[in-house]
């Protein structure tokens, strides 16, 4: 018999009371903000528009080539990536002719 893989459930190894628990992997209980919701001043603003000297440390500056999207500063990882996906959609693709 192969061993179980990565999504087998996981099998209590004998007999156990509702105190010991269930053998389940244990479940997160924090939730991420929203990147939209966030409510720290300037995130997102754009960065040449910026004055970079008066933020603290740990923020992103992020830009994607060919996006009409200018580059913007971001409070953490979390709101940068958000906003890499949002320039992600906004980059210009090169017109295709009907002739090739």
């Amino acid at each position: 018999m192969a061993a179980p893989g990565f999504n087998a459930a996981i099998k209590p190894k004998g007999k156990r009371s509702r105190t010991q628990g269930t053998g389940e992997l244990p479940r997160l209980g924090l939730h991420p903000e929203i990147p939209g919701a966030c409510t720290t001043p300037q995130c997102g603003a754009e960065a040449d528009a910026l004055d970079e000297t008066g933020l603290q440390a740990g923020w992103v500056r992020v830009g994607v080539y060919g996006s009409t999207d200018p580059d913007r500063a971001w409070c953490s990882g979390l709101c940068a990536t958000y906003g890499v996906a949002l320039a992600e959609l906004r980059v210009e693709r090169p017109a295709v002719s009907a002739d090739a």
